[in-house]
């Protein structure tokens, strides 16, 4: 269940706020709902930001741009009743840039795909084997006896 974006108007841009992950949010569908329902116009620079459930972290964000704006009247005439007119909007947003996604990957607009960040490192020392290792996780790099050679190849890494 999608709970519905909030929508704050700031000095810079609009910002809409999901309170899901990215993951369960469509924003192909979501964002020409909200568009529809704000009026914004082409040239309209708006945020879109994902927060965790109680919105305390910022989980990730986007800059989006609104692109193009069709506005047309579309009339029905049913027989033997009154022609019914109806104005259609139709409103289309691409995003600028790439998404700042906090703490781990960097998701870029044009390729789709993740880019891992850099691991963290951490020597340790491990008295069964008498060395220090280098660790990525829980995962051993590197092992060495020598301290300062440990530390340098973290640093290299």
């Amino acid at each position: 269940m999608i709970i519905y974006p909030e929508i704050y108007t700031t000095p810079d841009f609009p910002t809409v706020k999901f309170r899901e992950s990215m993951d369960q949010v469509n924003l192909d569908v979501e964002i020409p709902k909200i568009l529809y329902s704000q009026g914004w116009g082409v040239g309209t620079y708006f945020n879109v930001q994902f927060t965790n459930f109680d919105k305390s972290k910022l989980v990730s964000s986007g800059l989006f741009v609104v692109t193009e704006e069709c506005e047309s009247l579309q009339t029905s005439n049913p027989e033997g009743y009154q022609p019914m007119t109806k104005s259609i909007a139709m409103r289309k947003a691409e995003q600028i840039g790439t998404w700042f996604i906090s703490g781990e990957a960097v998701r870029t607009s044009e390729t789709k795909d993740i880019q891992p960040t850099k691991p963290e490192l951490k020597v340790r020392w491990n008295p069964g084997k008498k060395a220090f290792q280098v660790m990525s996780g829980d995962e051993v790099v590197y092992e060495n006896s020598n301290r300062t050679e440990a530390e340098k190849f973290k640093e290299a890494a």
